[in-house]
């Protein structure tokens, strides 16, 4: 195993961002576009360093026309609070940045032409990645903190159904809200449209991903909450129930509302994973 954390770790590159490279050569921004991709790497930095203080594990950095993302296999398994400090790490490094350039400005190491261009460049790249659309910064942040509201399988269709209706304003935004079609807008638009179509598709595969790694890794020193439930209820409807960041204890009752007794979330776990019957019903846990 590599004793340097960033050795492994594979570098993508999505083929809009050479669209996006591409279109700024023919309008002569090239120098504009390498300066602001230098900033998108120490963006990234920002993620990695955050993911690998928790260790998490990071397979790959996959570049994208609106900068890039950190691909690694805790997202949606990890806690809450890791997601939300590990998308929150890219936009802070850009703004200690914003205030690097300021020193330099300061010291007279740098022009105020470059100061202005690198000052506006973080904040726009921090700024658009704290929209609250997922997979950006802000919609990752979002995802995290309604898990703290919501049942999980209820927040990732609130994430992913908002994030797709905000990605059409956005395209609509890019084509007619100028006058004039905004090219890099409207490739972005149709990159987060496609990347949240796609996710709510595969939002069941990151739902079981999460109820695997429960079961894997027990809730430990959580908030435990105590569900009522009915014992007709199926395996399935109880889990989609279940909230990301505490510990259930389900409540059950029969069909008149008797108390038939409490079953823990690890034996609903065991039950759904190695049952012979995956329509089960939480009442025969009880027998």
């Amino acid at each position: 195993m590599s004793s340097l954390p960033w050795q492994g770790i594979r570098i993508r590159i999505h083929f809009l961002f050479w669209v996006s490279i591409l279109w700024s050569v023919l309008t002569g921004r090239f120098i504009e576009i390498v300066a602001l991709f230098v900033l998108v790497i120490i963006h990234e930095l920002g993620h990695l360093t955050a993911a690998w203080s928790h260790g998490w594990r990071v397979t790959a950095l996959e570049l994208l026309p609106f900068g890039g993302v950190a691909r690694t296999d805790e997202w949606g398994t990890a806690p809450a609070r890791e997601e939300i400090v590990v998308a929150l790490a890219g936009p802070f490094h850009n703004v200690m940045m914003v205030l690097a350039g300021f020193l330099f400005y300061f010291f007279g190491l740098w022009t105020e032409e470059w100061t202005a261009f690198f000052v506006k460049g973080n904040a726009m790249l921090a700024g658009f990645n704290l929209l609250p659309i997922y997979p950006l910064d802000g919609g990752r942040v979002l995802q995290g903190l309604l898990s703290y509201v919501l049942p999980y399988r209820r927040c990732l269709d609130w994430t992913f159904k908002g994030s797709l209706v905000l990605s059409l304003g956005l395209l609509f935004l890019g084509l007619f809200g100028t006058g004039e079609v905004h090219l890099n807008l409207v490739i972005v638009s149709l990159f987060l449209c496609h990347a949240n179509w796609t996710a709510l598709k595969q939002r069941e595969w990151q739902y079981m991903r999460f109820l695997i790694r429960r079961r894997d890794r027990p809730l430990c020193g959580g908030r435990m909450v105590r569900l009522a439930v009915s014992s007709e209820e199926r395996l399935l409807t109880v889990l989609k129930g279940w909230k990301k960041e505490v510990y259930h204890v389900m409540e059950v009752f029969d069909r008149k509302g008797r108390p038939l007794g409490s079953v823990p979330e690890e034996v609903v776990l065991k039950r759904f994973f190695e049952g012979e019957n995956p329509r089960a019903r939480i009442g025969e846990l009880l027998r």
